[in-house]
């Protein structure tokens, strides 16, 4: 009899802990090469940071329109205002419109990356009645739960109606590049504080003491939420929501916006500045400073003329098939076809190959080519190298 309760005890116990659907692995395989340049420029005053940008990276992107996102990416003309030396407030932010953490509709976009692409953690997207379809925004979507389709590439980024390209979660692009050996400023806040990719000094006030990988206060909840699956979710806390995780004083690194004051190479006299972490919640949901209002949503975003000529910007993603296609393709540009033909297998690899070891393994695949990873590797190692890849990557120059 001990040993059926102690069995009974266990099972329960695992039935209550589901593993995280949360994941910034990142979606679709980026092989596509934008026929547009990537343009951002930065500039400061005594009192402010001015950016502009076209929200065009130069890193490659997935495919699209695509399954989940129907949108193509086009270029933006947007500017920005930033204090230069920024002021933390008594009280935290909420990128999210209502009290509480992760309730409400997006509110504000987090920031703008180095590349003058946006980061925004938040979605238009909340648990829905399945009877009448009514969305409630006490319970949000968290954008980056496997559960929840928004046809996020392998940046974590995807595409909005208007064709704005944007990250929902730590933009592999750019991040490939951090080494680890030194801190990698990734962004801007839209209150003006830098925000760095997930590495930091052991010591924050010691440039000189080791660098690590900053760990969130964030854990996923325990146990099952209190809903009745018809007005609010059922089930497991799983990560499909924001408000599956629960914040943990001084259980990690950062604090509740996910940041801490220190050192950094750009601010060698110290600073408050924000984490991108690959766990939850990799983009930060507070602001502990004031956000500028460049970045609210729904309203007093200086938009571009082609965004203000089709009407009042949505505040967040939601995307759902309109027609076919959902919008035209951009047009051909120095004579190549649109979508870019087959793409460049060196810069795929390039893309894949996350920690420079000259090699793709199954891990670090993604898309087309975790599909067709057997084939590929040719001599059966578990790994593929540039020269397998260029010899077995599909030339996809005849897709849509």
């Amino acid at each position: 009899m001990k040993k059926i309760t102690l069995l009974l005890a266990i099972t329960l116990s695992y039935a209550s802990h589901a593993q995280s659907t949360f994941s910034t692995k990142g979606g679709h395989a980026c092989t596509e090469n934008l026929p547009y340049e990537s343009e951002v420029h930065i500039k400061t005053d005594k009192k402010y940071r001015y950016i502009t940008s076209n929200s065009i990276p130069s890193h490659a992107v997935g495919e699209f329109p695509t399954r989940g996102n129907p949108n193509t990416i086009s270029p933006q003309d947007f500017s920005y205002k930033i204090p230069l030396t920024p002021k933390k407030t008594k009280q935290l932010t909420s990128v999210y419109s209502g009290e509480g953490f992760g309730i409400g509709r997006p509110s504000y976009e987090f920031g703008v990356a180095i590349n003058g692409v946006n980061i925004e953690p938040s979605a238009m997207e909340a648990f829905e009645n399945p009877n009448t379809g009514e969305r409630n925004f006490e319970w949000t979507k968290e954008a980056l739960s496997t559960n929840v389709r928004l046809g996020d590439d392998c940046n974590n980024a995807h595409v909005q109606p208007t064709g704005k390209y944007h990250y929902h979660g730590t933009p592999h692009g750019i991040t490939n590049k951090a080494d680890g050996k030194s801190m990698f400023l990734v962004a801007w806040a839209a209150d003006g504080f830098p925000v760095y990719y997930k590495y930091g000094y052991k010591n924050p006030t010691d440039p000189t003491s080791e660098l690590v990988a900053l760990a969130p206060s964030y854990r996923l909840k325990q146990g099952t939420r209190p809903g009745d699956g018809v007005s609010t979710p059922k089930g497991i806390y799983d990560g499909t929501y924001v408000r599956d995780f629960e914040y943990v004083n001084e259980s990690g690194d950062l604090d509740e916006a996910n940041g801490r004051y220190g050192v950094t190479p750009e601010f060698p006299k110290g600073t408050y500045y924000y984490v991108i972490t690959d766990d939850f919640p990799s983009i930060p949901r507070y602001f502990v400073g004031t956000p500028s209002e460049d970045f609210k949503l729904g309203g007093g975003h200086r938009r571009s003329r082609n965004n203000q000529d089709q009407g009042q910007r949505p505040q967040g993603d939601r995307h759902r098939p309109q027609g076919e296609g959902g919008g035209q393709r951009p047009p051909m540009r120095h004579g190549h076809r649109e979508g870019g033909g087959r793409p460049d297998p060196s810069k795929v690899f390039e893309m894949l190959d996350t920690n420079k070891d000259q090699k793709i393994s199954k891990s670090e695949a993604r898309g087309p080519l975790e599909r067709e990873f057997d084939r590929i590797d040719s001599n059966n190692d578990g790994h593929i190298t540039k020269e397998e890849l260029e010899a077995g990557a599909p030339d996809r120059g005849g897709r849509r």
